[in-house]
């Protein structure tokens, strides 16, 4: 067998209906989607606005926000009715082994999530429209280009619920995060609202937490699911959260918290307070934040 051949072979055990959905079905779209958001966004996006003008977004930034709220709650309701269906089957077992009319309703919603995902990468496409390159850290790049990575590798290989509490907890920590991105969004006379930052970050932190020992203690007992799924979703929340953890020590427990950041480049997703929409603008030298310190000291 060629490569491709056992990588085909290898990457063919998740849901066989999912498996042949767009942006599934081959790992080109989603190599695709990554390397092309990756290039724009560290490369080819601020070449292009080097010169321009920051693009107003902030109408649209208001909208993009509050509609990832809105689908997150819907996720969360949409979820919860399938555990009265499927009960402990739902986290531990095969789902393509359980008889029930829902399992492709199951799928499906998974699948809308991940959809989802790869609109979220927006989030940084925005960021250097708006020449906030300052905020385009490797943090904040990482995290958003590695999650359809798992999300297509976990599909192909994975066929229970196992990662459903995670997907739940993220989407919790996304309505918060989302919200929280709207309301700055909205103007500086909205900042008065936003006074539980720090909460967020901690919250955060929380969800690695829970997402750590939960994936741990599933897979001891014995639940459906790929090594795969285990050893990459274990390791990517053991990384983030010793990063966050990190960055929340060096932001709310240092005396001079921006230069910290700066200094690091720990300015991740959920942390920045106005999504690069409403900090004002920074002369930018050969494209970097020459002036970024000193135009943030004059914003407060």
């Amino acid at each position: 067998m060629s490569i491709m051949e056992r990588f085909e072979e290898y990457w063919s055990g998740g849901d066989p209906v999912t498996m042949n959905r767009f942006l599934i079905k081959t790992i080109t779209p989603m190599t695709t989607i990554v390397t092309s958001y990756v290039l724009f966004v560290t490369m080819i996006g601020p070449a292009i606005m080097k010169n321009r003008k920051p693009i107003q977004l902030r109408k649209l930034v208001i909208a993009y926000n509050f509609g990832l709220v809105a689908f997150y709650l819907y996720f969360l309701l949409r979820g919860a009715f399938f555990l009265p269906v499927l009960g402990f089957q739902f986290f531990c077992g095969s789902l393509n082994s359980y008889q029930s009319p829902i399992i492709p309703d199951v799928f499906n919603l998974g699948y809308q999530l991940y959809v989802i995902r790869c609109i979220e990468l927006l989030d940084t496409v925005f960021l250097v429209l708006s020449k906030k390159f300052n905020m385009v850290t490797t943090l904040h790049v990482f995290h958003h280009s590695i999650v359809p990575v798992f999300g297509w590798f976990g599909f192909r290989s994975e066929t229970s619920g196992y990662l459903a509490i995670f997907m739940a907890v993220n989407s919790c920590v996304h309505i918060v995060m989302y919200t929280y991105y709207a309301i700055a969004a909205l103007g500086p006379k909205y900042r008065k609202y936003l006074w539980w930052k720090k909460y967020l970050t901690t919250l955060q932190i929380l969800q690695f937490f829970v997402m750590t020992f939960y994936m741990n203690t599933m897979f001891a007992i014995g639940c459906t699911t790929s090594k795969f799924t285990f050893i990459f979703s274990t390791s990517l929340t053991v990384l983030f959260l010793f990063w966050f953890i990190i960055y929340y020590r060096q932001i709310y427990k240092s005396g001079d918290k921006q230069q910290v950041a700066e200094k690091n480049g720990i300015v991740s997703n959920g942390i920045h307070e106005t999504n690069g929409i409403n900090s004002k603008n920074v002369k930018l030298k050969n494209g970097l934040p020459a002036a970024y310190k000193n135009a943030m000291k004059k914003e407060k």
